[in-house]
């Protein structure tokens, strides 16, 4: 199980705009290593989490906007 889910902001309005509300929604806090990234860490309940269904939910073109980080 991953211990963490990075993305990366493509269009930086519009995905900062869709992980605000993610946040909102989920209770799960970023952490902001630079301003085209955001990391959130997983502990816990935060592994229930419907990541992609919650991001389709409030805007269903954020892949547009943002790209997940795979873990090599």
């Amino acid at each position: 199980m991953a211990s963490s889910i990075t993305f990366i902001l493509k269009n930086q309005p519009d995905a900062d705009r869709i992980l605000d509300a993610f946040e909102e929604q989920t209770g799960l806090a970023s952490e902001k290593p630079d301003d085209q990234t955001r990391v959130y860490p997983l502990q816990g309940d935060d592994h229930r989490v419907e990541v992609v269904q919650t991001l389709t939910d409030i805007d269903e073109h954020w892949s547009e906007h943002l790209a997940p980080e795979i873990p090599a």
